[in-house]
């Protein structure tokens, strides 16, 4: 099994001011950068390092919180999640998730119409041939691809209220513009992950045969080993997460639907026992802690775009066409299983049989990546005579997405609230 992984760096720099030792070390404070000081070539790395900063957060945000929601993990420690785990999510819960998912989004667009339109120095031929702004093109389509998962309806820099997919065709655009420049800068990474986001937001849009395309370019490129990360580290950006299963107890596997599957190298977990030999509790003191070890550190990162992602994805498209995909599908799953060293499915007989195979080849594929809850929403309001229906959220009718925050509601004059 080989990997390639790339990373969205999220890297911090501190200044901090030292005293006790005389002038030697003295040292000013800083102070704010002036806006006007940004407009120029030298700062476009500060500006997309902030970028996939912001990114991080976002998904650090919404990894937790979203995992229960989805039931990829089970709350079993002493936190306060709301109503979450219960299948309900209010918008008093989600206020920090929604400003952290549109703070990303705002942060890259704005940082890429600076770098286009602010720097004089930096002319129109060099912004189509830089890494950097493919890069920025990246991480703003990925902050609006995870918004387009998340949301149930959204609002773009306090306009009116809009249906999520709004976020779909913006992250295409911006994922075709790093595929474009990116291939001018010569980004090989960068046009890799682009085409394998904007398969999925091709797909979501209904455009299954784009959607194929695209998942076949980053494999034909990259491989079904490739893996656009992003990176966290210490002290921030981390992966909290990975603290609150490795220092503490608050999520477990215990009670999901994963717990069936010990030894799936794609769903790392394993019991913890307790000094007298009995199974650790969580927090709670009750639950059964069944520790997740996908991310055993807070510096691990969450991947945004796998090749065997693409392998699922295209199976899917297959399953689409109805009984005839049902072959092809199931040579595309293997293929992915084979990565991971695992045995083959045996092909169901019916589309039925086929898809729900394919429900849990997707959500072992992307555990714990933010992608579940959005799968389980499609999936569902396809509608129960639909071939791809999933039940799992037919008794949670608040719980299929995030909405508006009471915050966003309470600040923006074009919302009730």
């Amino acid at each position: 099994m080989h990997n390639r992984t790339h990373w969205i760096g999220a890297l911090v720099l501190a200044l901090a001011p030292m005293a006790g030792c005389g002038d030697l070390l003295d040292v000013d404070a800083p102070g704010t950068i002036a806006d006007d000081n940004l407009n120029t070539e030298n700062a476009i790395s500060g500006l997309v390092v902030g970028m996939s900063y912001d990114l991080a957060q976002a998904y650090d945000e919404v990894t937790q919180d979203m995992a229960l929601a989805a039931e990829e993990l089970w709350h079993g420690g002493s936190y306060d999640f709301g109503d979450i785990p219960r299948g309900i999510i209010r918008d008093d819960d989600v206020n920090g998730e929604w400003g952290d998912m549109q703070q990303a989004r705002w942060v890259a667009e704005q940082g890429i119409l600076r770098m286009q339109e602010d720097m004089p120095g930096f002319s129109e031929a060099e912004f189509n041939r830089d890494a950097r702004v493919a890069r920025a093109y990246l991480l703003a389509g990925l902050s609006n691809r995870l918004l387009g998962e998340m949301v149930c309806s959204t609002v773009i820099d306090g306009g009116s209220e809009e249906p999520n997919t709004i976020h779909f065709s913006r992250a295409q655009g911006q994922f075709t513009e790093a595929i474009r420049i990116g291939i001018a800068a010569g980004a090989d990474d960068v046009v890799a992950a682009a085409h394998g986001a904007r398969a999925s937001v091709r797909a979501w849009q209904g455009d299954w045969a784009g959607a194929v395309a695209d998942a076949q370019a980053l494999l034909d490129e990259e491989g079904e080993g490739f893996v656009y990360a992003i990176a966290f580290q210490q002290p921030q950006p981390e992966n909290d997460l990975a603290f609150e299963t490795h220092s503490r107890q608050e999520f477990t596997v215990y009670n999901t639907i994963f717990e069936d599957h010990y030894g799936d190298p794609r769903l790392p977990w394993d019991t913890v026992f307790a000094s007298d030999g009995s199974i650790q509790t969580g927090n709670d003191g009750t639950t059964y802690f069944f520790q997740q070890n996908k991310y055993e550190s807070p510096a691990d990162d969450i991947p945004a775009v796998k090749g065997t992602e693409m392998l699922i994805l295209q199976a899917e498209a297959a399953l689409r066409q109805g009984v005839s995909g049902i072959p092809a599908a199931y040579l595309l799953m293997n293929q992915a299983r084979a990565y991971y060293d695992m045995t083959p499915l045996t092909p169901a007989v019916t589309l039925d049989g086929a898809w729900d195979d394919l429900h849990f080849e997707r959500a072992a594929t992307t555990w714990l990546e933010s992608r579940r809850l959005w799968d389980l929403r499609r999936w569902f309001e396809a509608g129960a005579s639909a071939p791809e229906y999933h039940p799992f959220l037919a008794d949670r009718p608040e719980g299929r997405c995030i909405p508006i925050s009471e915050e966003e509601k309470q600040a923006n004059p074009n919302l009730s609230g």
